[in-house]
């Protein structure tokens, strides 16, 4: 294990769900290799699986399944 880069709690190796937006759209990627830290519950991605994300995402793979998103706008609560 190693220390958290922010406040230098223990890092574990778990996986993780992770969202990335790529050109406005926002893709649900689960069961992600990730170091989590213990403490503050900062999540690390090697940059290698960082790639691999990168590289399913361009290639337009059909993905195994598809999900309805909500959006809430905190510009138009007053």
């Amino acid at each position: 294990m190693t220390k958290c880069p922010f406040c230098k709690g223990e890092l574990s190796k778990k996986t993780v769900t992770h969202p990335q937006v790529y050109r406005g759209k926002v893709y649900i990627l689960e069961n992600i290799p990730a170091e989590v830290c213990s403490q503050c519950g900062e999540v690390l991605l090697r940059p290698g699986v960082l790639e691999k994300i990168q590289q399913l995402i361009w290639s337009h793979t059909q993905p195994k399944r598809t999900a309805e998103v909500p959006v809430y706008d905190l510009a138009e609560i007053n």
